[in-house]
């Protein structure tokens, strides 16, 4: 399934396709602030007409703000809304709104890999923030066969992230780039060994998306895809993805991958992990803040990171990576 000509909003929901969902998502990282955020909504597996919300904010220091919740209340033709949080399509396939307005658990992110964030005082925080695409989307529906998690129709687009945050009584200018994406299709996460998603951009304005995943049990990648963006177009890249990480205590540590498409080698080094976030997954097709306690030696292992990059050795960049720490995985009812 492709939704690369037509990015239906709040379609009709499948609702006999075993483990459907919708899901839109968006990470950002501000580089001059430090802070970063991944935005999570999705279709609620039990009733395909709530949204299951997930926002993450991390700002430098090891601090988390993190809110899960669940409904409808701010959907809109327009675009998909749950409790606290609403997304809004000003223009199809360009520009998007985010506002999150609510009370949020404000964490130590160290805190997390011990368990799912627990309740308690909570800090206001509001988010407000318009994403305008500064790329073409990717269309990645020609991996969706090969695999059980992803969705098999699934777009993403870069684009700059621009607006406030508001923490207590303090509100900041938000100025950061972004990474969005929107899918559909089945859904069934304890296919998942590990995965990479990354995204970032560069001063010298080439930006790049990855995927990398490999299904437990299986030792080597079910698919390693990647484009690049340079100068308002959008390639098709070859991923040279050598290092999976294998222990949360790793989450710091620098890597570096390769992308070689039409225009040459992207050789794309991590030049400092400037935030982490724990989360985990559970199936079939659960996100929870934390890691959740399915194995007390070794649970699945979700991470959310702000990041530095350097490209070629010698031009800054900085994004987003996603990664699962493979682990055992919850079954849920």
């Amino acid at each position: 399934m492709s939704l690369m000509e037509q990015e239906l909003q709040l379609a009709e929901p499948l609702r006999n396709e075993p483990n459907w969902s919708e899901n839109f998502c968006l990470s950002s990282f501000d580089r001059e602030s430090g802070a970063g955020f991944w935005l999570h909504m999705g279709r609620w597996r039990k009733d395909l007409d709530l949204w299951r919300e997930t926002l993450v904010i991390m700002r430098p220091g090891g601090e988390v703000l993190a809110h899960r919740g669940f409904g409808n209340a701010l959907s809109a033709a327009d675009g998909p809304g749950g409790s606290n949080i609403a997304i809004r399509v000003l223009e199809p396939g360009r520009k998007l709104t985010y506002r999150f307005a609510g009370g949020v658990r404000r964490v130590e992110a160290g805190s997390l890999r011990s368990g799912l964030v627990p309740d308690g005082p909570r800090e206001i925080v509001v988010l407000d923030v318009e994403f305008t695409a500064t790329a073409p989307m990717w269309d990645l529906h020609k991996v969706g066969d090969l695999q059980d998690f992803l969705g098999k129709g699934h777009v993403e687009q870069l684009g700059e992230v621009l607006g406030t945050l508001k923490v207590g009584d303090e509100t900041t200018p938000y100025r950061g780039m972004g990474n969005r994406d929107h899918s559909m299709g089945a859904r069934e996460t304890s296919s998942v060994g590990s995965h990479q998603w990354i995204q970032g951009q560069f001063e010298n304005g080439v930006g790049f998306q990855l995927y990398d995943a490999v299904l437990r049990g299986g030792a080597d990648p079910v698919f390693t895809t990647a484009a690049v963006t340079d100068g308002g177009e959008i390639f098709d890249g070859k991923l040279t993805y050598p290092y999976r990480i294998d222990d949360p205590a790793d989450a710091a540590r620098d890597f570096s991958f390769s992308i070689e498409y039409e225009r040459g080698t992207l050789e794309i080094a991590t030049n400092g992990i400037v935030n982490t976030s724990y989360l985990s997954f559970t199936a079939p097709n659960e996100i929870y803040i934390g890691v959740y306690p399915s194995s007390p030696d070794r649970p699945l292992t979700l991470l959310e990171q702000s990041a530095n990059y350097l490209l070629n050795g010698e031009v800054a960049g900085w994004g987003h990576i996603e990664r699962t720490v493979p682990g055992e995985i919850e079954i849920e009812q």
